[in-house]
Protein backbone atom coordinates (compact mmCIF):
# COMPACT_ATOMS: atom_id res chain seq x y z
CA UNK A 1 0.00 0.00 0.00
CA UNK A 2 2.92 1.84 1.09
CA UNK A 3 4.47 1.64 -2.78
CA UNK A 4 1.54 2.50 -4.27
CA UNK A 5 0.52 5.78 -2.32
CA UNK A 6 4.73 6.57 -3.17
CA UNK A 7 3.91 6.10 -7.25
CA UNK A 8 0.47 8.33 -6.52
CA UNK A 9 3.07 10.72 -5.40
CA UNK A 10 5.26 10.60 -7.97
CA UNK A 11 2.76 10.89 -10.72
CA UNK A 12 1.29 14.06 -9.18
CA UNK A 13 4.25 15.69 -9.54
CA UNK A 14 5.35 14.87 -12.89
CA UNK A 15 1.71 15.78 -14.00
CA UNK A 16 2.22 19.68 -12.76
CA UNK A 17 5.27 19.25 -14.30
CA UNK A 18 3.89 18.57 -17.46
CA UNK A 19 6.35 15.22 -18.35
CA UNK A 20 4.52 11.81 -18.32
CA UNK A 21 7.22 8.99 -17.89
CA UNK A 22 6.52 6.04 -20.37
CA UNK A 23 6.00 2.67 -18.50
CA UNK A 24 8.34 0.18 -19.05
CA UNK A 25 8.08 -3.89 -19.01
CA UNK A 26 8.95 -5.39 -15.93
CA UNK A 27 11.36 -8.35 -16.86
CA UNK A 28 10.00 -11.82 -16.62
CA UNK A 29 10.76 -13.76 -14.02
CA UNK A 30 10.78 -17.23 -13.37
CA UNK A 31 7.66 -18.33 -12.39
CA UNK A 32 7.26 -19.67 -8.46
CA UNK A 33 3.77 -19.62 -7.94
CA UNK A 34 1.35 -18.34 -10.53
CA UNK A 35 1.43 -14.54 -11.90
CA UNK A 36 -1.03 -12.33 -10.99
CA UNK A 37 -2.58 -10.08 -13.25
CA UNK A 38 -0.34 -7.18 -14.84
CA UNK A 39 -1.39 -3.92 -12.97
CA UNK A 40 -2.77 -1.16 -15.27
CA UNK A 41 -0.64 1.50 -16.20
CA UNK A 42 -0.54 4.56 -14.42
CA UNK A 43 -2.34 7.48 -16.00
CA UNK A 44 -1.49 11.12 -15.05
CA UNK A 45 -3.67 12.74 -12.34
CA UNK A 46 -6.12 15.34 -13.32
CA UNK A 47 -4.94 19.19 -12.42
CA UNK A 48 -6.28 19.97 -8.83
CA UNK A 49 -8.87 22.79 -8.93
CA UNK A 50 -9.69 24.94 -5.28
CA UNK A 51 -12.52 22.92 -3.55
CA UNK A 52 -16.11 24.69 -4.40
CA UNK A 53 -17.46 26.81 -1.36
CA UNK A 54 -19.34 24.40 0.95
CA UNK A 55 -23.21 24.90 0.79
CA UNK A 56 -24.87 25.91 3.61
CA UNK A 57 -26.04 23.36 5.87
CA UNK A 58 -29.92 23.59 6.75
CA UNK A 59 -31.54 21.46 9.37
CA UNK A 60 -34.95 20.05 9.47
CA UNK A 61 -36.90 19.00 12.56
CA UNK A 62 -37.73 15.64 13.29
CA UNK A 63 -40.84 14.02 12.85
CA UNK A 64 -42.51 14.48 16.32
CA UNK A 65 -41.89 10.94 18.16
CA UNK A 66 -45.04 8.91 19.72
CA UNK A 67 -44.95 8.82 23.35
CA UNK A 68 -43.90 5.74 25.09
CA UNK A 69 -46.14 3.69 26.75
CA UNK A 70 -45.46 3.43 30.33
CA UNK A 71 -44.31 0.55 31.78
CA UNK A 72 -46.43 -1.85 33.67
CA UNK A 73 -46.03 -1.73 37.42
CA UNK A 74 -44.52 -4.46 38.58
CA UNK A 75 -45.82 -7.34 40.85
CA UNK A 76 -43.88 -5.57 44.11
CA UNK A 77 -45.32 -2.33 43.28
CA UNK A 78 -48.49 -3.45 42.83
CA UNK A 79 -48.33 -5.64 46.39
CA UNK A 80 -46.96 -2.48 48.06
CA UNK A 81 -49.13 0.08 46.83
CA UNK A 82 -52.23 -2.27 48.23
CA UNK A 83 -50.48 -2.58 51.13
CA UNK A 84 -50.56 1.21 51.67
CA UNK A 85 -53.92 1.46 50.79
CA UNK A 86 -55.26 -0.81 53.37
CA UNK A 87 -52.77 1.37 56.09
CA UNK A 88 -54.88 4.10 54.99
CA UNK A 89 -58.49 2.80 55.14
CA UNK A 90 -57.51 1.40 58.82
CA UNK A 91 -56.25 5.02 59.79
CA UNK A 92 -59.53 6.29 58.34
CA UNK A 93 -61.58 4.24 59.99
CA UNK A 94 -59.45 4.73 63.94
CA UNK A 95 -60.34 8.63 63.09
CA UNK A 96 -63.87 8.15 62.88
CA UNK A 97 -63.93 6.05 66.08
CA UNK A 98 -62.41 8.52 68.28
CA UNK A 99 -64.29 10.46 70.52
CA UNK A 100 -65.55 13.99 69.24
CA UNK A 101 -64.53 16.41 72.21
CA UNK A 102 -66.99 19.62 72.62
CA UNK A 103 -64.07 22.79 72.13
CA UNK A 104 -63.88 24.74 75.53
CA UNK A 105 -66.37 27.74 75.43
CA UNK A 106 -64.17 31.02 75.46
CA UNK A 107 -63.18 32.99 78.50
CA UNK A 108 -64.53 36.51 78.95
CA UNK A 109 -63.23 39.46 80.99
CA UNK A 110 -63.33 38.38 84.13
CA UNK A 111 -61.10 35.73 84.25
CA UNK A 112 -59.55 35.35 80.72
CA UNK A 113 -55.54 36.04 83.09
CA UNK A 114 -55.16 34.17 86.32
CA UNK A 115 -53.78 36.46 88.36
CA UNK A 116 -49.50 36.33 89.00
CA UNK A 117 -48.65 35.65 92.74
CA UNK A 118 -45.62 36.27 94.39
CA UNK A 119 -44.87 35.85 97.96
CA UNK A 120 -41.50 37.54 99.84
CA UNK A 121 -39.91 37.42 103.17
CA UNK A 122 -37.25 39.23 105.03
CA UNK A 123 -35.73 36.93 107.88
CA UNK A 124 -33.18 39.02 109.78
CA UNK A 125 -30.65 38.07 112.42
CA UNK A 126 -29.35 41.20 114.02
CA UNK A 127 -27.05 42.27 117.64
CA UNK A 128 -27.11 45.78 118.92
CA UNK A 129 -25.87 48.17 121.37
CA UNK A 130 -27.43 51.06 123.02
CA UNK A 131 -25.36 53.61 124.50
CA UNK A 132 -22.30 49.87 124.08
CA UNK A 133 -24.76 47.74 126.04
CA UNK A 134 -26.07 44.79 124.34
CA UNK A 135 -29.81 44.95 123.62
CA UNK A 136 -32.29 42.81 124.16
CA UNK A 137 -34.51 41.00 121.18
CA UNK A 138 -37.76 42.38 120.07
CA UNK A 139 -40.46 40.25 120.60
CA UNK A 140 -43.45 40.34 119.04
CA UNK A 141 -45.16 42.77 116.89
CA UNK A 142 -43.35 44.66 114.21
CA UNK A 143 -39.29 44.30 113.73
CA UNK A 144 -37.86 47.44 113.96
CA UNK A 145 -37.80 50.21 116.76
CA UNK A 146 -36.40 53.21 117.64
CA UNK A 147 -33.79 52.68 120.52
CA UNK A 148 -34.11 56.40 121.59
CA UNK A 149 -36.21 59.84 120.62
CA UNK A 150 -34.76 61.01 117.01
CA UNK A 151 -33.03 57.71 116.06
CA UNK A 152 -34.56 55.33 113.56
CA UNK A 153 -35.45 51.44 113.64
CA UNK A 154 -33.35 49.12 114.59
CA UNK A 155 -33.86 45.25 115.16
CA UNK A 156 -32.65 44.24 118.47
CA UNK A 157 -30.09 40.90 119.12
CA UNK A 158 -31.38 37.96 118.06
CA UNK A 159 -34.26 36.02 115.17
CA UNK A 160 -36.85 37.79 113.70
CA UNK A 161 -38.86 38.15 111.32
CA UNK A 162 -38.64 41.59 109.12
CA UNK A 163 -41.80 41.67 106.84
CA UNK A 164 -43.65 38.83 104.47
CA UNK A 165 -45.93 39.79 101.43
CA UNK A 166 -47.81 38.52 99.45
CA UNK A 167 -48.75 40.27 96.28
CA UNK A 168 -51.49 39.44 93.29
CA UNK A 169 -50.94 41.20 90.23
CA UNK A 170 -53.55 40.53 87.19
CA UNK A 171 -55.33 42.49 84.08
CA UNK A 172 -59.02 43.11 85.07
CA UNK A 173 -60.18 44.36 81.39
CA UNK A 174 -58.77 45.79 78.59
CA UNK A 175 -59.43 49.31 80.52
CA UNK A 176 -58.22 47.73 84.21
CA UNK A 177 -55.20 46.76 86.30
CA UNK A 178 -55.31 45.50 89.47
CA UNK A 179 -52.73 45.01 92.42
CA UNK A 180 -53.06 43.97 95.55
CA UNK A 181 -50.19 42.87 98.80
CA UNK A 182 -50.99 41.73 101.86
CA UNK A 183 -48.10 42.55 104.80
CA UNK A 184 -47.17 40.78 108.13
CA UNK A 185 -45.01 43.37 109.30
CA UNK A 186 -42.77 41.09 111.95
CA UNK A 187 -44.73 38.07 113.10
CA UNK A 188 -48.62 39.13 113.92
CA UNK A 189 -50.94 40.78 112.39
CA UNK A 190 -52.16 41.41 108.80
CA UNK A 191 -52.93 44.07 106.65
CA UNK A 192 -53.70 45.24 103.34
CA UNK A 193 -50.34 47.13 102.56
CA UNK A 194 -51.63 48.17 99.08
CA UNK A 195 -54.84 47.67 97.36
CA UNK A 196 -55.77 49.03 94.13
CA UNK A 197 -56.98 49.50 90.80
CA UNK A 198 -55.20 51.00 87.56
CA UNK A 199 -56.65 52.41 84.51
CA UNK A 200 -54.38 52.18 81.09
CA UNK A 201 -56.75 52.69 78.37
CA UNK A 202 -55.88 56.26 78.21
CA UNK A 203 -52.82 56.94 76.29
CA UNK A 204 -49.99 59.02 78.51
CA UNK A 205 -52.44 58.85 81.42
CA UNK A 206 -52.56 56.16 83.90
CA UNK A 207 -54.94 56.66 86.94
CA UNK A 208 -54.41 55.06 90.37
CA UNK A 209 -57.80 54.33 92.83
CA UNK A 210 -57.12 52.74 95.88
CA UNK A 211 -54.83 51.95 98.92
CA UNK A 212 -50.89 52.27 97.65
CA UNK A 213 -47.61 54.01 98.55
CA UNK A 214 -47.53 57.04 97.11
CA UNK A 215 -44.83 58.66 94.51
CA UNK A 216 -43.32 61.41 96.56
CA UNK A 217 -39.51 61.36 95.95
CA UNK A 218 -37.55 58.10 95.60
CA UNK A 219 -37.62 56.17 98.96
CA UNK A 220 -41.34 56.37 99.94
CA UNK A 221 -42.65 54.11 97.17
CA UNK A 222 -39.84 51.17 97.37
CA UNK A 223 -40.87 48.50 99.05
CA UNK A 224 -38.54 47.37 102.23
CA UNK A 225 -37.26 44.07 99.90
CA UNK A 226 -36.38 46.33 97.44
CA UNK A 227 -33.82 48.79 99.54
CA UNK A 228 -30.24 48.57 99.08
CA UNK A 229 -30.18 48.65 102.63
CA UNK A 230 -32.07 46.70 105.34
CA UNK A 231 -34.09 49.90 106.89
CA UNK A 232 -35.00 53.09 105.52
CA UNK A 233 -33.42 56.31 105.84
CA UNK A 234 -33.82 58.33 109.26
CA UNK A 235 -35.44 61.32 107.88
CA UNK A 236 -37.86 59.35 105.47
CA UNK A 237 -39.04 57.73 109.30
CA UNK A 238 -38.62 60.96 110.74
CA UNK A 239 -41.25 62.60 108.86
CA UNK A 240 -43.44 59.81 107.27
CA UNK A 241 -43.24 57.27 109.74
CA UNK A 242 -42.28 53.11 109.49
CA UNK A 243 -44.90 52.83 107.20
CA UNK A 244 -44.85 55.80 104.71
CA UNK A 245 -46.85 57.95 103.50
CA UNK A 246 -49.28 55.27 102.11
CA UNK A 247 -52.87 55.84 102.82
CA UNK A 248 -56.38 55.78 100.43
CA UNK A 249 -56.05 58.19 97.32
CA UNK A 250 -56.57 58.66 93.52
CA UNK A 251 -53.55 59.65 91.55
CA UNK A 252 -53.17 60.84 88.08
CA UNK A 253 -50.09 60.02 86.02
CA UNK A 254 -49.39 61.66 83.34
CA UNK A 255 -46.43 61.60 80.74
CA UNK A 256 -45.55 65.27 79.48
CA UNK A 257 -44.78 65.61 76.10
CA UNK A 258 -41.32 67.13 76.07
CA UNK A 259 -38.07 65.77 74.10
CA UNK A 260 -36.88 64.03 77.48
CA UNK A 261 -38.62 61.88 79.92
CA UNK A 262 -41.17 63.87 82.18
CA UNK A 263 -43.84 62.67 84.47
CA UNK A 264 -46.40 64.61 86.31
CA UNK A 265 -48.39 63.05 89.12
CA UNK A 266 -51.27 64.79 90.88
CA UNK A 267 -53.43 63.06 93.67
CA UNK A 268 -55.37 63.35 96.64
CA UNK A 269 -55.85 61.03 99.76
CA UNK A 270 -58.11 61.06 102.39
CA UNK A 271 -55.92 62.73 104.77
CA UNK A 272 -55.92 60.03 107.93
CA UNK A 273 -51.35 60.10 107.86
CA UNK A 274 -51.04 59.91 112.07
CA UNK A 275 -47.74 62.27 111.66
CA UNK A 276 -48.41 64.70 108.91
CA UNK A 277 -52.13 64.71 108.49
CA UNK A 278 -54.84 62.75 110.75
CA UNK A 279 -57.08 66.03 111.51
CA UNK A 280 -60.23 64.19 111.11
CA UNK A 281 -61.96 66.71 109.00
CA UNK A 282 -64.23 65.35 106.44
CA UNK A 283 -62.62 67.88 104.31
CA UNK A 284 -59.16 67.20 106.09
CA UNK A 285 -57.42 65.69 103.00
CA UNK A 286 -54.09 65.72 101.10
CA UNK A 287 -53.12 66.74 98.20
CA UNK A 288 -49.94 65.42 96.78
CA UNK A 289 -47.57 66.61 93.14
CA UNK A 290 -44.70 65.08 92.00
CA UNK A 291 -42.83 66.00 88.69
CA UNK A 292 -39.91 63.39 87.79
CA UNK A 293 -37.90 64.15 84.49
CA UNK A 294 -35.09 61.78 83.51
CA UNK A 295 -32.26 62.63 81.07
CA UNK A 296 -29.80 60.48 79.24
CA UNK A 297 -25.89 61.41 79.58
CA UNK A 298 -25.14 58.72 77.63
CA UNK A 299 -25.54 55.08 76.40
CA UNK A 300 -24.56 53.91 79.69
CA UNK A 301 -25.30 57.25 82.44
CA UNK A 302 -28.81 58.26 83.17
CA UNK A 303 -29.82 60.84 85.74
CA UNK A 304 -33.28 61.57 87.69
CA UNK A 305 -34.47 64.69 89.11
CA UNK A 306 -37.71 64.84 90.89
CA UNK A 307 -39.74 67.51 93.00
CA UNK A 308 -42.42 66.33 95.35
CA UNK A 309 -45.30 68.55 97.61
CA UNK A 310 -47.99 67.75 99.95
CA UNK A 311 -50.06 69.89 101.56
CA UNK A 312 -52.99 69.24 104.31
CA UNK A 313 -54.75 69.72 107.44
CA UNK A 314 -53.32 68.27 110.48
CA UNK A 315 -54.56 66.83 113.77
CA UNK A 316 -53.31 70.11 115.41
CA UNK A 317 -55.89 72.49 113.89
CA UNK A 318 -53.12 73.70 111.64
CA UNK A 319 -51.60 72.79 107.97
CA UNK A 320 -48.97 70.37 107.52
CA UNK A 321 -46.52 71.01 104.71
CA UNK A 322 -43.85 68.48 103.16
CA UNK A 323 -41.35 69.41 100.27
CA UNK A 324 -38.72 67.32 98.45
CA UNK A 325 -36.15 67.39 95.96
CA UNK A 326 -34.42 63.59 95.23
CA UNK A 327 -31.74 63.18 92.48
CA UNK A 328 -30.55 59.41 91.15
CA UNK A 329 -27.52 59.00 89.19
CA UNK A 330 -27.47 55.36 87.19
CA UNK A 331 -24.50 54.26 85.65
CA UNK A 332 -24.16 50.62 83.67
CA UNK A 333 -21.78 49.06 81.93
CA UNK A 334 -21.74 47.59 78.19
CA UNK A 335 -22.36 44.31 76.45
CA UNK A 336 -20.42 41.31 78.92
CA UNK A 337 -20.19 43.83 82.00
CA UNK A 338 -23.61 45.22 81.51
CA UNK A 339 -23.32 43.96 85.35
CA UNK A 340 -20.79 46.44 86.40
CA UNK A 341 -23.26 49.45 87.76
CA UNK A 342 -23.06 52.30 89.82
CA UNK A 343 -26.14 53.96 91.46
CA UNK A 344 -26.15 56.94 93.41
CA UNK A 345 -29.19 58.28 95.29
CA UNK A 346 -29.79 61.32 97.10
CA UNK A 347 -33.16 63.08 98.67
CA UNK A 348 -34.05 66.20 100.71
CA UNK A 349 -37.26 66.11 102.91
CA UNK A 350 -38.42 69.42 104.73
CA UNK A 351 -42.02 69.16 106.85
CA UNK A 352 -43.65 72.18 108.93
CA UNK A 353 -46.30 71.28 111.20
CA UNK A 354 -48.41 74.34 112.33
CA UNK A 355 -49.31 73.52 115.73
CA UNK A 356 -47.17 70.28 116.60
CA UNK A 357 -45.87 70.30 119.75
CA UNK A 358 -42.56 68.74 118.76
CA UNK A 359 -40.97 68.69 115.05
CA UNK A 360 -43.00 71.27 113.86
CA UNK A 361 -40.39 72.13 111.43
CA UNK A 362 -37.65 70.08 110.48
CA UNK A 363 -35.53 68.81 107.43
CA UNK A 364 -33.13 65.57 106.80
CA UNK A 365 -31.22 64.30 103.63
CA UNK A 366 -29.73 60.94 103.41
CA UNK A 367 -27.56 59.55 99.97
CA UNK A 368 -27.28 55.72 99.30
CA UNK A 369 -23.98 54.64 97.12
CA UNK A 370 -24.61 51.17 95.38
CA UNK A 371 -21.74 49.43 92.92
CA UNK A 372 -21.52 46.26 91.42
CA UNK A 373 -18.17 44.20 92.38
CA UNK A 374 -19.39 41.31 90.20
CA UNK A 375 -22.72 40.15 88.81
CA UNK A 376 -23.88 38.64 91.86
CA UNK A 377 -21.96 40.91 95.10
CA UNK A 378 -22.02 44.37 95.52
CA UNK A 379 -21.00 46.50 98.12
CA UNK A 380 -22.74 50.10 98.99
CA UNK A 381 -23.53 52.76 102.35
CA UNK A 382 -25.91 55.25 103.07
CA UNK A 383 -25.10 58.38 104.74
CA UNK A 384 -28.03 60.56 106.91
CA UNK A 385 -28.45 63.79 108.47
CA UNK A 386 -31.63 65.36 110.11
CA UNK A 387 -31.08 68.60 111.66
CA UNK A 388 -31.66 70.95 108.23
CA UNK A 389 -33.40 72.67 110.18
CA UNK A 390 -33.05 71.43 113.06
CA UNK A 391 -35.69 70.85 115.33
CA UNK A 392 -36.86 73.80 117.84
CA UNK A 393 -36.60 71.62 120.42
CA UNK A 394 -32.89 71.29 119.54
CA UNK A 395 -30.47 67.80 118.33
CA UNK A 396 -29.84 66.81 115.19
CA UNK A 397 -29.38 62.77 113.92
CA UNK A 398 -26.82 61.49 112.21
CA UNK A 399 -25.86 57.57 111.01
CA UNK A 400 -23.18 56.12 108.76
CA UNK A 401 -24.29 52.64 107.29
CA UNK A 402 -22.48 49.60 105.35
CA UNK A 403 -23.51 47.31 103.86
CA UNK A 404 -22.27 44.40 101.74
CA UNK A 405 -24.99 42.61 99.04
CA UNK A 406 -24.55 38.71 97.29
CA UNK A 407 -27.57 38.28 95.11
CA UNK A 408 -27.05 34.56 93.17
CA UNK A 409 -30.47 35.51 90.99
CA UNK A 410 -33.24 37.96 91.38
CA UNK A 411 -35.07 36.10 93.50
CA UNK A 412 -32.94 35.84 96.56
CA UNK A 413 -30.22 38.10 98.35
CA UNK A 414 -28.39 38.06 101.52
CA UNK A 415 -27.16 41.19 102.95
CA UNK A 416 -24.91 41.83 105.60
CA UNK A 417 -24.72 45.24 107.51
CA UNK A 418 -23.25 47.54 110.11
CA UNK A 419 -24.79 50.78 111.33
CA UNK A 420 -24.11 53.26 113.92
CA UNK A 421 -26.37 56.53 114.86
CA UNK A 422 -25.37 59.83 116.66
CA UNK A 423 -28.34 60.73 118.46
CA UNK A 424 -29.73 63.91 120.28
CA UNK A 425 -28.36 64.21 124.02
CA UNK A 426 -25.36 61.70 123.04
CA UNK A 427 -26.33 58.52 122.50
CA UNK A 428 -24.82 56.20 120.10
CA UNK A 429 -26.71 52.98 118.89
CA UNK A 430 -24.42 50.53 116.92
CA UNK A 431 -25.84 47.27 115.22
CA UNK A 432 -24.93 44.75 112.97
CA UNK A 433 -27.68 43.07 110.61
CA UNK A 434 -28.03 40.38 108.27
CA UNK A 435 -31.17 40.07 105.93
CA UNK A 436 -31.97 36.96 104.18
CA UNK A 437 -34.58 38.24 101.28
CA UNK A 438 -35.88 35.42 99.20
CA UNK A 439 -38.70 36.05 96.69
CA UNK A 440 -41.08 32.78 95.29
CA UNK A 441 -44.04 33.36 92.10
CA UNK A 442 -43.90 35.69 90.14
CA UNK A 443 -41.25 38.50 90.19
CA UNK A 444 -42.49 42.00 89.00
CA UNK A 445 -40.56 44.78 87.67
CA UNK A 446 -39.42 47.23 89.96
CA UNK A 447 -39.89 50.92 89.11
CA UNK A 448 -36.72 52.47 87.28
Amino acid sequence: MSVLLALAGLGVSAAYAGEVPAAAPAPAAPPLVPAAAPAPPLVPAAPQTAPAANPPVTFEPAPPSEPAAPDAASPSDAARIAALEARLAALEAEQVALPQVEPAPAQTFPGLLNPSISFNGLFLGSAQWNDGVLAEPHVGGEAGEAAFPGGGETFGTGLNVQEMELQLRSVVDPYFNASITLAIPGTEGVEAEEAYVQLTAVPRLLVNVGKFKQPFGRENATHTHALLTVDKSLVGQRIFGGEGLNDVAVNAQLLLPTPWYSELTLGVDRGTHDVLLGSGDSLGVGGMAHWKNLFDLSYETSIELGVSGLVGKNAFDGTSVVGGVDLTLKSHGRGSRQWNRLVWQSEYLVMKREGAPEDASVGGLYSTVEYALTRRLWVGGRFDYVGLPEPVEGGHSLAATGILVLAPTEFSAVRLQYQRQWLPDGHVVDSVTSQLNFTIGAHPAHSY
